[in-house]
């Protein structure tokens, strides 16, 4: 996988109980065109503190234009912000 680390918008989905959030679907560029991913399967996901500050980090798994792929997103809680951080 290539590091990105890549500011995306993302749609988000808040389960009740443990309040962490989901990502569902996400919008990137690629090849000139924008296109709509939509999340298949988040394989795991990981909770860690980088110099003071809390993020989380997906692997997930998509099809993207016909091909399975896997990728990982970040989100930043302190900034409620989302990258996606390798493809």
């Amino acid at each position: 996988m290539k590091l990105l680390a890549k500011p995306i918008d993302a749609m988000v989905v808040f389960r009740a109980g443990n309040g962490q959030p989901r990502p569902y679907k996400f919008k990137i560029e690629e090849n000139g065109e924008k296109i709509t991913v939509f999340v298949d399967q988040i394989i795991y996901s990981h909770k860690s503190r980088v110099c003071g500050a809390e993020n989380i980090l997906y692997e997930c798994q998509s099809t993207i234009n016909g091909q399975e792929r896997r990728f990982e997103l970040k989100y930043f809680c302190s900034r409620c912000e989302w990258q996606l951080y390798k493809m």
